[in-house]
């Protein structure tokens, strides 16, 4: 039996505890609301330290924002894997499973570097409706393939291949950095987190697809427009200097000024 929860139920849930996040935090959170609820993928990075994956917004680990249980055994796979690679593709497949992850999702990570040579993970989790086979097999699983755009390519058709649901891997336009900013604001001036819910449904920013399990959703920074397949890390944007720290390919705005990314 498959398990869906409706996205406006989920996301009363999140709201107890909006009024207590921090307002970075609330504002990524309200991005990768978006993003899942209108199936566009949401895409971050962490920072490969000189001993654990860090936070970009608290600069702190992201294990201490895992709970234990399977979901923080693979972020300790993954910052192994991070932390002894130059390079490569990691790929963790988390099944429905009822009443707990209302929905599939995929989180494809990717060894990246910044113009300042950091080392970074550029992460992009998708989610879609496939009848995943051996989901308890594969929640437990990190799986790891060669950096290749051959190897993107083939997750991306495998998705298309078995998911009931059309996958959107660009973004439609639909989630807005800036409507993001305004239900923040909302939130943060006290407005009831129900009349912002309210206009989040009315203005679409709330779309109509299920959300996955929020796990990670303090560990995110501004990810308007952000795709992992393709593109260069920037770290400032070319036009007004805001720090950026996105993945970016040629003809994307910088979501303060506007400008365009020409690419390489």
């Amino acid at each position: 039996m498959s398990y869906t929860e409706a996205p406006r139920k989920t996301i009363d849930r999140f709201s107890q505890s909006w009024t207590k996040t921090n307002p970075n935090s609330l504002l990524s959170e309200f991005v990768s609301i978006s993003k899942e609820t209108n199936r566009e993928p949401d895409s971050y990075h962490f920072i490969v330290g000189e001993n654990s994956l860090i936070d970009p917004d608290t600069s702190r680990p992201i294990l201490n924002f895992i709970t234990e249980g399977i979901e923080k055994d693979i972020a300790r796979k993954l910052q192994k894997w991070a932390l002894e690679n130059d390079e490569g593709i990691a790929l963790w497949e988390s099944p429905r499973q009822e009443g707990v992850y209302p929905c599939p999702k995929i989180i494809i990570h990717r060894i990246a570097y910044d113009q300042s040579g950091q080392k970074v993970v550029l992460n992009s989790a998708i989610l879609f409706d496939p009848e995943i086979k051996n989901p308890d097999y594969k929640r437990k699983t990190l799986y790891i393939l060669p950096d290749s755009e051959d190897n993107i390519f083939k997750i991306l058709n495998w998705v298309k291949r078995v998911s009931t649901e059309k996958a959107n891997f660009e973004g439609s336009g639909k989630t807005a950095y800036s409507q993001a900013q305004y239900f923040a604001e909302q939130i943060r001036m006290g407005i009831p987190s129900q009349t912002v819910i309210n206009a989040m449904q009315r203005t679409g920013f709330l779309g109509q697809s299920s959300i996955s399990c929020p796990t990670f959703s303090g560990l995110v920074d501004n990810r308007a427009n952000i795709v992992v397949f393709g593109g260069k890390f920037i770290e400032k944007c070319g036009n007004c200097s805001a720090t950026l720290r996105k993945l970016m390919k040629a003809k994307d705005k910088c979501p303060y000024c506007g400008g365009v990314y020409e690419g390489c």
